[in-house]
């Protein structure tokens, strides 16, 4: 019977897709229109097939058809109506992705979770989009690379709030779980503000994958653990708002940045509570304040190094991804040796930093790390004796921090919490390295400087002249993360 269902439900989405078609050229609808039409009536689809189904693999299969006929379809430019907007947007591919995510991880037990989370991205999205494009005086912001007004974030939350409201009082039965009117209103409030938050920084319809998966790990986790944990979690997210907002008021971050800091925060807050909040803590605050250190030295080095002080999305979650993945699978997975790669993973982050902060002081040349050639300051792959020292000063502020934090380590050997100093020395040499061979280096071609920026002198494009294009700095900053916690790992096995 599953089958014959499945057979249903796709006639249904190809029927709304043509249909969608012949709508669009007859009574010449706009793109935009008939796209965001498409999106709600198989979003309605898709997210009802739990009361039609009993087995997930029917749902895998069409939705591994949709993922791959979808992801054809805008390569080849076919269906338009279906695809196609003012700009590149991979939407219509994520849509399904997330759907076979949350059908393999879900099915079983939270049915009414993927119902709430699909309805979330097919007519929340769709309504943040209409009145954000249909007002006549829209406040427009720009957090990532795509421009969203906040008349149009103010529905997707009035949206979101709305559904998961209704979804935890009618669905929630489905799966036999019990959540009180008063549980449903907080949670519902929770969810809709992270769900916002993950669609205001989306780019290239990232946000058919951010937002339904977002929104479903926040309802399981609350709907999954006792009131007390959901307090902490509460005070968690509240805890990441604000340092957000303060971030950003006193510039420590730019608008993408501070909201990225929201959502690592408050998964890091949330789930991992003091032991892995106040590692992180000390990272962000100190690296902060170290960038406004020596303002008028460091303006010397402004057009060599890709970004500036104020940290934005990409550089919050270059330097703080590894470590919230990390925070989730401690969580899903609960094992000891999560910790100890947090920690590696934000010792290394904090040594590569001040190494770069504190280093641009050295009135000695820095040297290439490969080759030890004298460099110009701010080149990367420089080094400078100062600056490892500072590396080696944060490395060890947070490991020992992150051993005082719990009590759950008392019976660990110290020889593993110097391991891990070891481990962000280790990362930050990685990115040394990188630094110094393949990431991206340009040429401006008005001062003939080396450069990380692609613009330079205002508005000249650099021409590429060492390293690969698509290694960034961002890039290098995860591969250092990625490496302490890597080098923590292995410590931890040799140690245990």
């Amino acid at each position: 019977m599953d089958w014959i269902w499945l057979g249903v439900l796709f006639l249904g989405l190809i029927s709304v897709i043509f249909f969608s078609e012949i709508v669009r050229k007859h009574f010449h609808w706009s793109i935009k229109v008939t796209r965001k039409f498409v999106h709600i009536l198989t979003g309605i689809l898709i997210a009802l097939t739990p009361f039609l189904m009993e087995s997930s693999y029917p749902l895998l299969c069409i939705s591994g058809i949709f993922i791959i006929a979808n992801y054809w379809a805008i390569k080849k430019n076919w269906m338009p109506g279906m695809h196609a907007t003012d700009r590149i947007s991979y939407g219509t591919f994520f849509y399904p992705v997330s759907f076979f995510i949350l059908i393999l991880l879900l099915w079983n037990n939270f049915k009414s979770i993927v119902m709430i989370s699909m309805l979330i991205m097919a007519i929340g999205d769709a309504a943040a989009a209409i009145i954000g494009e249909s007002i006549k005086n829209p406040i427009h912001y720009q957090f990532s690379g795509e421009r969203k007004s906040g008349q149009g974030s103010l529905v997707m939350f009035g949206v979101t709030l709305l559904i998961t409201f209704s979804g935890l009082i009618l669905f929630a039965s489905v799966d036999d779980i019990s959540v009180t009117l008063l549980q449903s209103i907080w949670f519902a409030i929770i969810v809709a503000v992270l769900a916002t938050a993950c669609e205001s920084i989306s780019y290239l319809g990232s946000d058919n994958l951010s937002v339904p998966l977002g929104a479903a790990f926040s309802i399981h986790f609350l709907i999954s653990h006792s009131s007390e944990q959901n307090i902490y979690f509460t005070l968690g997210v509240g805890l990441a708002l604000l340092i957000a907002y303060l971030s950003f008021r006193f510039h420590f971050l730019s608008g993408s940045g501070a909201v990225a800091t929201f959502l690592l925060g408050s998964v890091v807050f949330g789930i991992g509570k003091w032991e892995f909040s106040l590692p992180l803590l000390l990272f962000f605050l100190l690296s902060s304040l170290l960038s406004k250190t020596g303002k008028q030295w460091k303006k010397k080095f402004a057009d060599t190094f890709q970004k500036g002080g104020q940290r934005d999305l990409g550089q919050v979650f270059a330097n703080g991804g590894i470590a919230g993945i990390i925070v989730l699978l401690w969580n899903y997975f609960p094992n000891d040796v999560w910790y100890f790669l947090f920690l590696g993973s934000i010792a290394a982050v904090t040594a590569d930093t001040w190494e770069t902060e504190i280093g641009v002081f050295s009135r000695i040349m820095p040297r290439n790390i490969l080759d030890f050639k004298k460099v110009s300051p701010g080149t990367s792959g420089g080094v400078t004796i100062l600056g490892f020292l500072g590396g080696l000063a944060g490395s060890f502020i947070i490991v020992f921090l992150g051993s005082l934090a719990t009590q759950r380590y008392d019976q660990i050997p110290v020889i593993l919490f110097l391991s891990i100093i070891g481990a962000g020395i280790f990362g930050s040499v990685v990115d040394s390295i990188i630094g110094a061979t393949i990431q991206a280096q340009y040429k401006c071609p008005n001062c003939g400087k080396i450069t990380e920026k692609k613009i330079h002198c205002q508005d000249y494009k650099t021409t590429l002249v060492s390293g690969l294009k698509f290694i960034d700095n961002d890039m290098v900053n995860a591969a250092c993360a990625l490496s302490g916690a890597v080098f923590a790992w292995g410590a931890y096995l040799f140690v245990k």
